[in-house]
């Protein structure tokens, strides 16, 4: 289940996006990513963030690169190097198939998919996405 949260930081989680022409809907969210680089990755104890020339997500699920016909998943031998080889590449699409996965492709054809699949959830969220015009927020 995805949740759209917008609002300035009094407002916390309160308002929920629920409007189907609303602007923080997922597609439209994350189109702001769309042109954007990956511009940073942090490794933080048991998650990730990724970072984009402002917004950022949070992975917590397994997730997985794929770059120059290599496949590598979260904690494999490679993966470090595969998902830092990112930074700086330039976003082109980004899907988000509840129950399955979130993708985000570049346009170099490289991409990165966090799990959605229930069993792949290690904590109450998968991803956290934030930092996006009007504070809106994702999670998934």
């Amino acid at each position: 289940m995805h949740s759209y949260f917008s609002g300035g930081e009094d407002e916390g989680y309160a308002q929920a996006i629920s409007h189907p022409m609303s602007e923080h809907t997922p597609t439209a969210l994350f189109e702001q990513l769309r042109g954007e680089h990956l511009s940073a990755v942090t490794f933080v104890q048991d998650y990730l963030q990724l970072w984009f020339d402002g917004p950022g997500i949070n992975v917590t699920n397994p997730l997985t690169v794929q770059s120059g016909g290599v496949s590598v998943a979260s904690w494999q031998p490679g993966f470090r190097d595969a998902l830092c080889s990112l930074i700086a590449k330039i976003v082109a699409t980004v899907e988000c198939r509840e129950g399955e996965a979130f993708v985000i492709r570049f346009e170099d054809g490289s991409l990165l998919s966090v799990s959605l699949r229930e069993q792949d959830y290690t904590s109450p969220e998968a991803i956290y996405a934030h930092g996006f015009r009007d504070d809106a927020r994702f999670v998934a």
